[in-house]
This record gives C-alpha cells, sequence and structure tokens, in this order.
C-alpha cells in the first residue's frame, strides 16, 4: 500500500461533513494546488465509501463539526476498507475524541490555523507520513498523560526483541522506513516486515498509533 502511494503524483481527495459553505470554500482553497484533485463531497460514512467505490482516493477530509459518534464511526470505516485513505480531521476537537480518532485510523487532526493558504502543503506533508498535528489544549494533555507509567503498553512494548525496539522508537521519533535501513544496515524491505510485526504484537494498525504505544511506554 505504501509504495502505490509513493507513486500517486495527483492526491485525490474528498470532502466529509462539510456544509455548504465550507466546503465551497475548501475546494477552492484545495483546487488551486495543482498537486490536489477533489473528486467529492459526502455527508458521512456511507457517501465517503460509495464514493470511493467509483474510484481510488488518497485522502479523506472530515470536518470536525460532526456529530462526534459520526466522525468516529466514519474514521473506523475508512480504516476498514482494503486499502484506507489517508484520513485528516479539520478543525479543533476535545482529547478524549482526538485520542479515539488516532487509534481509529485517523492520521491528523488540523486546528483552525492550518486552515488557510498553507493547507494543501499540509495535506501532502500529511499523506507522505509527516507528523501528526493536533492543537495545542490537546498536545499539553497528551504530553501530560504520556507521563505517566503505562503498564499495558509497557507490557506490549517489552515483547519486542531489541532490534524490533529499535525500529519502534526510530518510528516514533519520525523516520522513515527508507532512513532506519540506512542507519541499520539492512534493506528497505526488512524493515517494512520489522514494522508490521511491531504493529502486530502492539495491537496497532499504523505509524501514528505506533508512536503513541511507544510513548505511552515511556520509551522516547
Amino acid at each position: 500500500m505504501a509504495s502505490r502511494k509513493e507513486k500517486t503524483t495527483t492526491l485525490r481527495m474528498a470532502l466529509v461533513g462539510c456544509d455548504y459553505i465550507t466546503g465551497l470554500g475548501l475546494s477552492q482553497l484545495l483546487r488551486g494546488a495543482d498537486f490536489i484533485d477533489v473528486a467529492g463531497f459526502a455527508t458521512g460514512a456511507e457517501e465517503v465509501l460509495e464514493l470511493m467505490g467509483a474510484g481510488l482516493i488518497d485522502m479523506v477530509l472530515l470536518d470536525a463539526s460532526m456529530e462526534a459518534a459520526e466522525l468516529a464511526q466514519t474514521c473506523r470505516s475508512l480504516n476498514q476498507v482494503p486499502v484506507p485513505p489517508t484520513v485528516v480531521v479539520m478543525g479543533d476537537v476535545p482529547f478524549d475524541l482526538a485520542e479515539s480518532l488516532v487509534f481509529s485510523g485517523v492520521r491528523a487532526i488540523l486546528h483552525q490555523g492550518l486552515l488557510a493558504e498553507d493547507l494543501p502543503v499540509a495535506l501532502r506533508m500529511i499523506h507522505r507520513g509527516g507528523a501528526l498535528l493536533i492543537n495545542s489544549d490537546a498536545r499539553e494533555t497528551l504530553m501530560n498523560r504520556s507521563r505517566s507509567f503505562d503498564a499495558h503498553q509497557r507490557t506490549r512494548f517489552e515483547c519486542l526483541n531489541p532490534r524490533e525496539r529499535v525500529v519502534a522508537q526510530g518510528v516514533a521519533e519520525g523516520s522513515t522506513n527508507a532512513q532506519l535501513a540506512g542507519s541499520m544496515h539492512m534493506s528497505e524491505a526488512t524493515v517494512k516486515l520489522i514494522v508490521s510485526n511491531i504493529m502486530s504484537k502492539l495491537g496497532v494498525s499504523n505509524r501514528v498509533q505506533i508512536a503513541v504505544a511507544v510513548t505511552k511506554a515511556r520509551v522516547v
């Protein structure tokens, strides 16, 4: 799946949950970038899945103003499709919801300050594996929680072998597979296999969740 995304030159995107005015403004902003194609609009999980059935969607941008249960359900549904898109939530959300969304497959949560001319560049960075972005209050809460001892995550982390721990910490620090391969003197294919094994052992499904799990285990 990763190699398929890396070869994509145009980022095909669906906008979900936006009202008419917001959707129109976002569409104009995003279509101003030559690397973004706004493929369509949807109100919720069922409509965006139908839209994806009509063609590959690389990224789904969800409006945080959606009702919380619908927002979470949409994220979970998108994360379960055979080729999941990069899911980004647009707008401020409470920390507890933000944490839940991350573990539902959300790649990033963009606060209102990024909803301007830099948005297309930020979305391309996120799609390429960039950092998780959350609002300042949620970030502070996350850091405070990460300082507390999480016995469950610690136990899972200790099940990793030494090489897996090094890779997991590298992922948490933002290193790409290519960078890890170079620093650890192994092939990128081997690193990808190790990352897959780490996800299985930690009970997570993407690199962001590895980073969260490592943080909770107090190893970074």
